[in-house]
C-alpha cells in the first residue's frame, strides 16, 4: 500500500475511534447530569450508542477528514483548535436534531441535547487531538509521512 494511501487510512480510522470516544463521552456526562437533577431519562446509552456512534463516525470522516488535513497543512496542534473545531462541527448535527426550540420538548430537555451533540463535537476533537499527539505519526518525524510528503510534490 501506498504511505499516501496508508496515512488516510490511519486518519481516517483515528477520526471513528475519537467519534466513538466523544459520543460515549458525552452520553455518559448527560446521563450523570440528568441523574444528578433527579432524572434516569437520559441514561439509555446502549440505544444512544447504537445510534450515535454511526451519526458521529459519518460526521467525523466526512467533515474531519478534510479538517485533519487543513489542520496538518496548516500546521495546527493545541488542543483548544481540536475541541473547537469538533465543537463547531456538532452545530448543524445540533441545531437539525435538537429542534424546534420554541416546543415543551425543548424546555424539558434543551440542555440535555446541547450536552449530548455539542459534547460529541467537543470530546470527539479532543480524542483526536489525543490520539494523533500520543499515538499517531508526528509530522515529518516518520519516514511514512516523509515519503508521503516526497511523493505527492
Amino acid at each position: 500500500m501506498r504511505p499516501a494511501v496508508k496515512s488516510v487510512f490511519s486518519t481516517m480510522s483515528m477520526l471513528g475511534f475519537a467519534a466513538v470516544i466523544g459520543v460515549t463521552g458525552a452520553t455518559s456526562v448527560t446521563c450523570a447530569v440528568g441523574l444528578f437533577h433527579g432524572t434516569g431519562t437520559w441514561c439509555g446509552l446502549p440505544l444512544a450508542w447504537l445510534i450515535g456512534f454511526p451519526i458521529a463516525i459519518i460526521a467525523a470522516l466526512v467533515l474531519g477528514l478534510p479538517l485533519a488535513f487543513v489542520f496538518w497543512k496548516l500546521g495546527l496542534r493545541r488542543w483548544w483548535q481540536f475541541g473547537m473545531t469538533g465543537f463547531i462541527c456538532a452545530i448543524p448535527a445540533w441545531f437539525e436534531l435538537a429542534q424546534p426550540f420554541e416546543s415543551v420538548r425543548w424546555m424539558q430537555s434543551g440542555l440535555y441535547d446541547s450536552l449530548n451533540y455539542l459534547g460529541s463535537g467537543l470530546a470527539g476533537g479532543l480524542a483526536y487531538w489525543w490520539i494523533r499527539e500520543k499515538v499517531a505519526v508526528r509530522d515529518g518525524g516518520d519516514e511514512t509521512v516523509q515519503e508521503s510528503i516526497d511523493s505527492s510534490r
